[in-house]
């Protein structure tokens, strides 16, 4: 009994207390595990993280190996020499980045490369298509390569050559005593490993486009009624307010790979007072974007309210075909790029992360409907991936040129508010007139530039008034002492 009532008394307070940051709210502090608390919006803190350890620079012949390796990235970033007594090397320019594992002596015991515009990882042990290997003589092995094979590895025998086929394309594999190396077609080494750590290792290859459609229909079917985005979007017409009508709604971000997190949030929204019309994630909802994932991971929380959830789909959704197959399965095949209007709002939500359609047809797009709207509604736009045009975000972001792209027609069309995800922290910034604000705390690891207010797990309660104003809370999840 005093449990019930100290929970009530609990609801209250929390009512009154967050009464100043929007809309009179109520919920409970505590959600399974975690603690809960709200607070007004704004974030403009940012730090980069330091070097992690600037006075154990490798020696030079150490860098040499890194600079023959990755000519273009020559500005070593960063290094750090580990407890095993290897330094960890990363060479970068952006978006692409070469991450060593170097002995003292210079003998290269690991290289990764990942590619932050196009979400590409290449690693020694999670390379090669099985399957798909085809023996090669030695000297088909790509030329340049094999210089630098021999400027890295003086001495080093070539064993074996072959090809195979990889996730970004085919790649030549040489063996060199327990040593393999990666190259592109081009001769560029794009990963290193030790045979003792898996680097022949082979991964199964991507199912074929109809099988992996056949088992998307199987898993995802029976939830598509229940999430294709137009049905929900038809939905909303029950709790529709009118155009000069008040609501509410919340947003979250990069909810994926946090089964701890991600149904007490879903719970926590679930029983807001008032209730949100809908819940817009901004992207990256489950791990890989496979079909399984979305069904064991992302559909079960979610049958447990009524309340629409609108996506905007996250590089992590794309699945094993990188086109978003399994998310459109599951959210419709109009659930890459479409709007609506509720109340006083135009919502628009924009795919910046897949290659089904180029860049500049998905911006032709953008700009047809922002264009299209009418001056009486204020506008609000949904994308995964952050401006690069907005410097603290650009680390992690979409690419230069279609950032300037998508900014320059947020300032032409006055759009009152953006989202992002991508970034996994809370963060808020105002470019030209535009509002912005990064929500990627819904559960994956936490970026570390953003301070305490930012670093944290959270969501965000967005208040329209009768006029288009969007007023916010910051509901934030903090993990029990």
């Amino acid at each position: 009994m005093l449990k019930y009532i100290f929970s009530i008394c609990a609801v209250f307070l929390l009512g009154v207390l967050t009464a100043g940051c929007g809309a009179e709210t109520s919920f409970t502090d505590q959600a399974g595990p975690w603690l809960v608390e709200a607070a007004p919006p704004g974030n403009d803190f940012h730090q980069p993280p330091p070097p992690p350890s600037v006075k154990q620079r490798p020696p030079e012949h150490i860098l040499q190996r890194v600079r023959a390796i990755a000519p273009a990235q020559t500005r070593v970033q960063w290094w750090q020499r580990k407890q095993n007594g290897l330094y960890l090397v990363r060479a970068e320019l952006r978006p692409e980045e070469y991450e060593f594992l170097i002995s003292a002596e210079g003998r290269i015991h690991r290289l990764e490369y990942g590619n932050d515009w196009g979400s590409l990882h290449e690693k020694p042990d999670k390379l090669m298509w099985r399957g798909t290997r085809r023996q090669l003589a030695i000297d088909q092995f790509p030329q340049r390569a094999l210089k630098t094979v021999a400027t890295v590895m003086p001495g080093a025998v070539p064993e074996q050559v072959w090809v195979s086929q990889s996730d970004q394309g085919p790649r030549y594999g040489l063996l060199a005593g327990d040593t393999v190396f990666y190259a592109r077609e081009d001769g560029q080494i794009q990963a290193i490993g030790l045979t003792e750590k898996g680097a022949l290792n082979e991964k199964p290859a991507p199912k074929e486009p109809a099988k992996l459609l056949a088992e998307a229909e199987t898993l995802l079917g029976p939830f598509r009624q229940r999430f294709d985005i137009h049905n929900q979007i038809e939905r909303l017409a029950s709790r529709q307010r009118g155009a000069g009508k008040a609501f509410r709604f919340v947003v979250i971000g990069d909810s994926r790979s946090n089964p701890e997190l991600w149904p007490e949030m879903v719970a926590h929204i679930d029983q807001l007072v008032p209730q949100p019309d809908f819940i817009l994630n901004a992207g990256d909802v489950v791990r890989h974007g496979y079909a399984r994932e979305f069904r064991e991971y992302l559909v079960p929380p979610l049958l447990k309210t009524d309340i629409p959830f609108l996506v905007a789909v996250g590089n992590h959704d794309t699945g094993a075909s990188r086109q978003a197959v399994e998310y459109r399965t599951l959210f419709g095949n109009k659930s890459l790029n479409y709007s609506f209007d509720h109340g006083p709002v135009r919502f628009v939500f924009f795919d910046n992360v897949t290659e089904v359609n180029s860049p500049q047809e998905k911006l032709a797009w953008l700009d047809r409907v922002l264009a299209a709207t009418p001056q009486s509604l204020a506008l609000v736009v949904t994308a995964h991936k952050p401006t690069a045009t907005i410097e603290k975000w650009a680390y992690h972001s979409w690419d230069d040129e279609n950032s300037r792209r998508f900014a320059a027609l947020m300032e032409k069309y006055r759009v009152d508010h953006v989202f992002f995800g991508h970034i996994h922290a809370y963060s808020t910034a105002e470019e030209n007139g535009v509002k912005y604000t990064v929500s990627g705390g819904g559960g994956s690891r936490l970026h570390n530039r953003y301070g305490p207010s930012g670093n944290v797990f959270h969501y965000l309660i967005c208040d329209v008034s009768e006029d288009g104003r969007i007023s916010q809370q910051v509901v934030r999840f903090k993990k029990k002492p």
